[in-house]
């Protein structure tokens, strides 16, 4: 027989899972020489051109999250 303490664990247990899976299964930026948030070139190995478009990219991402569309992984 399961106590209090045994279904806390199990929700714990199943809440975390469940923040595995959505971290897992998000889609993630590509490395195509542009700035993810203006479109200006950038090198190879970056996704942005500097902190304020990443910072930026990020608020807009998370706008759209609240508004419940589904955020795209590049413009």
């Amino acid at each position: 027989m399961s106590d209090i303490a045994d279904r806390a664990d199990a929700r714990i247990a199943a809440a975390i899972a469940s923040g595995i899976n959505l971290v897992r299964n998000r889609p993630t930026l590509l490395r195509d020489g542009h700035c993810h948030f203006c479109q200006e070139q950038v090198p190879k190995t970056h996704l942005f051109c500097n902190a304020d478009c990443r910072d930026d990219h990020q608020r807009h991402q998370d706008a759209l999250q609240r508004a419940g569309i589904s955020p795209s992984p590049a413009p």
